[in-house]
């Protein structure tokens, strides 16, 4: 149905499709026509079918879809890596100590029924997990923490709990490696575990491990043998029910769920209290804490360790022309720059206002001085978008480096050390790095962040 008015047309239409019956609306001349199903549609200015609005919502909702996987997958924040190195060190503890405790009940087993196959592969299982936790225990305890060693841990204790079911399938006892109620709910332990850790991916892929190994003993088991035959009588371990297995499998998906749901809302409140909110850096309590474990290991094992104190130049006079919301930008930028140009080893806060420091371990002065400069550079190199049509300006930072033992134990003398260095850098013109005099062979000829 069409009507003129004022010259031009006002045109409603209804179209009666496979699909359904569009209502179009109604609108002012300027006609554009849109082919649907063969059939020619006059549509006013701003009006769209129906089935394209739900076209692109789904378009909106598979964006959104992929916006939230990917930020699912991205790292934490660096202001948990503290408390991922503690944890880790809770759980090697965990670990250990339940390997301890299985291995008293297996040797309890043993000396019960020693002629029996399980209670033999039940005390092997444990003698050989429980020097595997003291070693995976001293490395956690004696290396800086890294993102890696959450993933590589938390998989080893679910493919040691499938390692010992497989064993029953190598011996030719299929039920007990698919039935077993002692060694199954181990897999619980370690799923939840994975809970004690500051990242929720290794909850993820820990589970997608256990999941993936059980389902395959379970596959191996059903192909090789005919796992309800009755030579098996009487069944002491049960026989094979594919909807029992599913269920497990179901029951493993779950502690899965739960545990990254517990990961993740355990690590809402430790953001908050642990890293600055403007930045994403960690705040300065956070820092002290992570530089006193960092002290520890280097003390412990005769490394060096030193730190960067860097402030950005004129920062103020920079707030001043183009007001604090460029100047949060600017800020952002430059600890965005430093993050990406660090070692996976070195960590870094923002101490307030715009200083920030960097903390670099395992590292000489020497060193330290040249990885400082690589710093400078890249910030200069860098710039800051600002608002609107207007073009990026660039900041510069002066830095001034210290070194763990020769200039202060305590991190108060050790940043008091390095602000010094950094006062005499902006004395000395700014967009410079300031520390102790060092011979120009002692310098590195190329240091990689």
């Amino acid at each position: 149905m069409a009507s003129e008015s004022d010259g031009g047309f006002e045109s409603r239409v209804v179209f009666p499709g496979p699909a359904g019956t569009f209502f179009l609306g109604s609108g002012r001349r300027s006609l554009f026509h849109e082919q649907v199903s063969g059939t020619c549609l006059a549509l006013s200015p701003g009006m769209r079918p129906q089935f394209d609005r739900e076209k692109h919502h789904g378009a909106d909702s598979v964006e959104r879809v992929k916006e939230a996987w990917r930020r699912f997958w991205h790292p934490p924040e660096e202001s948990m890596i503290q408390s991922g190195g503690a944890g880790e060190v809770a759980i090697g503890w965990t670990r250990l100590l339940t390997t301890l405790a299985l291995l008293a009940v297996a040797v309890a087993g043993y000396a019960q029924a020693p002629d029996t196959l399980e209670a033999r592969v039940y005390l092997a299982a444990a003698l050989t997990a429980v020097p595997v936790s003291m070693l995976v225990f001293l490395i956690v305890r004696r290396a800086a923490f890294r993102w890696w060693i959450g993933f590589a841990t938390s998989v080893l204790d679910v493919s040691l709990v499938s390692a010992v079911l497989a064993v029953f399938l190598f011996i030719g006892s299929p039920h007990a490696a698919i039935n077993n109620l002692v060694v199954f709910p181990v897999y619980f332990l370690a799923l939840g575990a994975t809970s004690m850790r500051p990242d929720h991916r290794a909850c993820a892929v820990t589970g997608a491990v256990a999941l993936a190994e059980y389902t395959l003993i379970v596959a191996v088991a059903a192909v090789g043998w005919d796992l309800n035959s009755l030579a098996y009588q009487p069944f002491a371990h049960g026989g094979f029910s594919t909807g029992t297995q599913l269920e497990r499998m179901l029951v493993l998906v779950a502690m899965t769920v739960i545990s990254t749901m517990v990961n993740l809302r355990m690590r809402k409140p430790h953001i908050l209290s642990a890293a600055d909110s403007l930045t994403g850096l960690m705040n300065r309590r956070t820092f002290e804490e992570r530089w006193e474990g960092e002290v520890a290991r280097a003390r412990r094992y005769g490394r060096p360790i030193s730190i960067a104190a860097i402030d950005i130049d004129y920062f103020k006079q920079f707030n001043d022309n183009y007001g604090h919301v460029v100047g949060d930008l600017a800020l952002r930028s430059v600890a965005r720059v430093i993050r990406s140009r660090v070692r996976a080893q070195d960590f870094v806060a923002r101490l307030g206002g715009e200083e920030f420091v960097v903390a670099l371990p395992e590292t000489a002065c020497a060193s330290a001085l040249a990885m400082a400069e690589q710093l400078r550079t890249a910030v200069a190199e860098s710039s800051v978008q600002l608002p609107g049509s207007r073009a990026p300006v660039g900041v510069t930072v002066s830095v001034g480096v210290a070194s763990w033992p020769e200039h202060g134990e305590e991190i108060s003398r050790l940043l008091e050390r390095a602000d010094d260095r950094l006062y005499e850098a902006k004395l000395a013109g700014r967009d410079q790095v300031k520390g102790p005099v060092a011979s120009p062979a002692s310098l590195p000829m190329e240091v990689s962040l």
